[in-house]
């Protein structure tokens, strides 16, 4: 099944196409389990395979992706959320550089994510 295209942004990267949206108010799925108030705009990064499914809230202390695909890395992951601290920081702004970058950092075989617990505690990678 393709990914919807409608009212999102395409981009090419390493000769893939991606679609990016940002939501404003979107929740974190734990924060809404939790009872938390923290409502955040969420950039979303989608590979047209659905290989590479990134969530980034914009305004977290830390900034994270959320890796919710088969990939990341160039390795195959479990397809269940996994947190990574983002090795730079987030713009005021987010530009189809910004999200190049990104993209370029989750299909890198050699970048060294650090993977994270919800709250933030580095767990290794």
């Amino acid at each position: 099944m393709a990914v919807r295209k409608k009212k999102r942004r395409a981009i090419m990267c390493g000769g893939k196409k991606y679609v990016w949206y940002v939501l404003a108010g979107d929740r974190d799925y734990w924060d809404h389990l939790l009872g938390n108030n923290w409502e955040t705009p969420f950039l979303h990064i989608i590979s047209e395979d659905k290989k590479l499914i990134l969530t980034i809230p914009l305004n977290a202390p830390k900034p994270y992706a959320v890796s919710k695909g088969a990939v990341f890395q160039g390795k195959t992951t479990s397809g269940c959320w996994e947190r990574y601290l983002l090795p730079f920081d987030m713009p005021e702004i987010v530009t189809p550089r910004f999200v190049s970058d990104i993209i370029d950092w989750a299909v890198g075989s050699d970048s060294g994510a650090a993977k994270v617990e919800y709250d933030g505690r580095d767990i290794g990678f």
